[in-house]
């Protein structure tokens, strides 16, 4: 089950490490640069498959106009599969892996640990069903409208959880309501109680190497704490829960300052497909910039100047989640 973030297009970003291997291509079937990250028991990356507690296969699968990326991942221990689905993309996005069709997880003793079901937008549709290591059922969910996605058009779903249950088969939530608690691969989890399908009272959970607790009223968060380790607690509510990344400057100061310092000749700019370039970098939790992407194929000189340009403007202050610095992915256009 995905965790919200940030919002739209501002999101904690997850990465990883590559390796490519060798292309081919089988008929019309195109097959090519295979990509294998590695990954410890907490999921964090790593360089090699010795040192990795499960690995992933990336592979394109069909012709240039209709590609997809097959995403399997395997248990390094007994090279058992631990899940598969297909995706639009190679690598993770802002809203984790844009999923379409059927994605299936497992635990290492081979039981299906969740079905998940996508449509063509990546959104999630119909019924998802989770596991116990055992088999049995333990939760069930169905999605349901909620609005349309102003940005893209695509529908946007809300999970409906209609059954929960403990490892022994008893109830514990029907029908939206009951307890409920939500586990999560890194070992985060949060908890409490649904009243109608919205959260209600005290909830507890466990994530960045720390404990929160937050009161919530018909679904909507009325106060949070954290309790750091070292003692500290950090207080917040509905409005500070969540925030974006801090620009050195004013929006408009910080574009005018990187136009400035930006100097591309027009022989390379009309190399471009596109004179609107949307950049997309990472604000790190020391407010450094990082991991600079761009939306189209462009000259090495156009984006080396653009990075520079955005990097030299100064350092930004890192976005926060329940009080925690966390880093985040960040998109601006640049129109050249």
């Amino acid at each position: 089950m995905k965790r919200s973030t940030l919002f739209l297009i501002v999101l904690i970003f997850i990465g990883a490490i590559t390796e490519a291997f060798s292309s081919k291509a089988r008929g019309k079937v195109f097959i090519s640069d295979t990509i294998v990250n590695y990954f410890d028991k907490s999921g964090n990356p790593v360089k090699t498959k010795l040192e990795s507690h499960t690995y992933q296969c990336i592979v394109p699968v069909g012709d240039q106009s209709s590609r997809f990326f097959n995403i399997v991942s395997y248990y390094t221990d007994t090279d058992s599969i631990k899940s598969f689905a297909y995706s639009r993309d190679s690598t993770v996005g802002f809203f984790g892996w844009n999923y379409v069709g059927e994605s299936t997880v497992y635990y290492p003793n081979g039981q299906l640990k969740s079905l998940e079901k996508f449509d063509a937008d990546g959104v999630p549709t119909d019924s998802s069903y989770y596991y116990y290591p055992t088999g049995k059922l333990k939760m069930l969910v169905t999605h349901i409208d909620t609005a349309q996605n102003p940005f893209t058009g695509s529908r946007m779903t809300k999970p409906y959880h209609l059954l929960y249950m403990d490892s022994l088969g008893n109830y514990l939530l029907k029908r939206g309501t009951g307890f409920l608690r939500l586990d999560y691969s890194d070992g985060a989890y949060f908890e409490g109680e649904l009243k109608d399908n919205e959260k209600d009272g005290r909830w507890e959970g466990f994530n960045m190497g720390s404990r929160y607790e937050e009161q919530y009223l018909g679904g909507v968060l009325q106060s949070g704490k954290r309790f750091r380790s070292n003692g500290e607690v950090i207080l917040y509510d509905a409005e500070t829960k969540e925030s974006a990344p801090i620009l050195p400057l004013k929006l408009k100061q910080f574009m005018e300052a990187v136009y400035r310092q930006i100097d591309i000749s027009d022989n390379l700019i009309t190399q471009l497909k596109s004179r609107l370039v949307n950049v997309t970098f990472i604000v790190n939790k020391d407010g450094r910039l990082s991991k600079f992407k761009y939306d189209q194929d462009i000259p090495i000189k156009v984006s080396s100047a653009i990075t520079t340009a955005i990097q030299a403007v100064g350092p930004w202050k890192p976005g926060r989640l329940q009080g925690e610095p966390v880093a985040v992915s960040y998109t601006i256009p640049i129109s050249l």
